[in-house]
């Protein structure tokens, strides 16, 4: 039990914010292709009726 609090270990220092970046940069890509495929976004819309 006192192995699971003890201090992680320094590669947590790389690791981790590697693998935060990965995600990210994944993330943006499947974000922005699924945009490219959704098209231009409902937001982004001239005619919007919304507002009035």
């Amino acid at each position: 039990m006192g192995d699971l609090l003890a201090t992680p270990p320094p590669t947590h220092l790389v690791y981790i914010p590697a693998s935060i970046l990965v995600g990210i940069v994944i993330g943006f890509l499947l974000g922005r292709k699924a945009g490219m495929r959704e098209g231009q976004a409902d937001f982004l819309a001239k005619d919007d009726d919304d507002l009035l």
